[in-house]
């Protein structure tokens, strides 16, 4: 699956005339993409995070077998 280009998606709604989008919809759309954005910024940090936590336990591992 490509990923989104989020900032593209948000410029784009953006620039865009009010006519194009139900009123309401416009809205809608810019915070599911904001709500995105954060979701997968926090995807990243927890990635990181069980990364180290995996590094971690490894040598703790490794250290308790010696």
């Amino acid at each position: 699956m490509k990923p989104l280009d989020i900032k593209a998606m948000m410029a784009m709604i953006k620039d865009e005339p009010e006519d194009k989008y139900i009123p309401v919809l416009k809205p809608v759309l810019l915070q599911a993409l904001t709500e995105i954005k954060q979701l997968r910024r926090k995807n990243s940090q927890l990635g990181g995070k069980v990364a180290r936590l995996r590094r971690e336990n490894s040598v703790i591992k490794e250290s308790i077998i010696k």
